[in-house]
């Protein structure tokens, strides 16, 4: 999915999640490399650990920053 697919939705990938909306504005400021890694860790192509490395930080400073953003924790059956 793409960034404009997610951001259409506002929710994390189900409207009728009862989550918080992603904070779009705090995901827009982040570096690309960044970005990239919560797109893919969004679309659960990577896993929380891959997608650190993709944003080239360390796991817990990379998790800091998908909290900040909203962005809820993936689980292995997710």
């Amino acid at each position: 999915m793409a960034q404009e697919a997610l951001k259409m939705k506002r929710y994390w990938l189900n409207e009728d999640d009862p989550l918080e909306p992603i904070d779009w504005k705090y995901f827009d400021s982040l570096p690309k490399k960044i970005k990239l890694g919560l797109e893919l860790y969004m679309e659960g192509r990577v896993s929380l650990g891959k997608a650190a490395e993709v944003a080239g930080l360390p796991v817990t400073e990379f998790d800091y920053i998908r909290g900040r953003t909203k962005i809820p924790l993936r689980g292995p059956d997710d």
